[in-house]
């Protein structure tokens, strides 16, 4: 008889325990942190402390960090002859100085008027040719 009543405590206490497990569960709870309201900026910060090594120089002198390297120049000397893009601007202003004197030749101007001296003389100049 001990061996039932124990058998039925047993049994009616899993029943319990059964039944609390099977009821509905709680929800968990969430929390959400509210919004903070905005603050307006101070007015006055109040006056920067300074170091007391003082400033940086980065922030005294603004360059850059490290110095610009210097562009490779020419490794060979200018040459005194004069290059084949002058050439072609001297040989075209002598062309434009011998085209004004064959038109001032055209229109009867005499060889000792004032300007066709001077393109003639620009014309004979050495080093033109």
């Amino acid at each position: 008889m001990i061996l039932r009543a124990t058998a039925f405590v047993l049994a009616n206490a899993a029943t319990v325990a059964g039944a609390q497990t099977k009821g509905p569960t709680p929800q968990p709870t969430v929390y959400a942190a509210p919004t903070p309201i905005p603050q307006p900026p101070p007015t006055n910060a109040g006056p920067a402390v300074v170091p007391p090594d003082g400033l940086s120089p980065l922030l005294t002198q603004p360059s850059p960090v490290y110095p610009t390297p210097r562009r490779a120049g020419p490794t060979y000397p200018a040459s005194p002859v004069p290059a084949p893009v002058d050439q072609q601007k001297i040989q075209s202003y002598r062309n434009d100085l011998t085209i004004q004197r064959f038109q001032l030749d055209r229109q009867g101007v005499s060889p000792d008027n004032e300007r066709y001296r001077e393109i003639q003389r620009q014309i004979n100049q050495p080093g033109g040719r």
